[in-house]
């Protein structure tokens, strides 16, 4: 980016001289002229993940400078004020955003968690359909949902020795189905 000539920055400085001795005119042709300027200035400032504050840190600057405009020294420089008021309004703004906080990988134990296979419960719905009804739900409530012992024995009007029987029995008939239906796939 090409560096602006000293005949602009005297041409503002003009423009800023007039504007405080009442040209409201020329005051706004020096802001005009300064904005561009200032967006450059804030856009060195904040580079990476903070450019988007950039034109915050112009209108932060813009008011800064209406209301400390009495302050500019007319014998000095116009542009390095400016740059020192944009600098410090940079400042200003990085430090009201807020820091994403930092957690370590380890802090969350489910991110190592192999991934769920959103087709699971499908496969296990249609090879819990080829078993009789109370099988079914027998091996559906004591597997799948974690419903105790005691109350499935309860629930299906057995003894818990009878339980153990039905659903030994039940997870022997799912198993059973399963592998008939591998043997029964097509080979790719």
């Amino acid at each position: 980016m090409k560096a602006p000539a000293r005949g602009q920055d005297e041409e503002i400085e003009t423009l800023m001289r007039a504007a405080l001795g009442g040209d409201r005119k020329a005051y706004a042709a020096c802001l005009a002229r300064l904005v561009p300027r200032m967006r450059a200035m804030a856009a060195s400032d904040l580079r990476g993940q903070h450019a988007h504050l950039a034109e915050d840190v112009v209108q932060e600057a813009l008011l800064s400078i209406h209301l400390k405009r009495g302050s500019w020294d007319p014998s000095r420089p116009l542009m390095p004020w400016v740059r020192v008021i944009v600098k410090h309004k940079a400042i200003d703004v990085l430090r009201k955003t807020p820091k994403a906080p930092h957690e370590p990988v380890e802090d969350h134990p489910g991110l190592d968690a192999p991934a769920v296979d959103p087709l699971a419960g499908l496969h296990l719905e249609q090879a819990l359909a080829r078993l009789p009804a109370r099988d079914a739900a027998l091996v559906r409530e004591h597997a799948v949902n974690g419903v105790d012992a005691e109350t499935l024995s309860k629930d299906f009007d057995l003894s818990p020795g009878a339980l153990r029987v039905a659903l030994h029995r039940a997870l022997r008939r799912l198993a059973d189905a399963a592998r008939k239906e591998e043997e029964w796939k097509p080979m790719s």
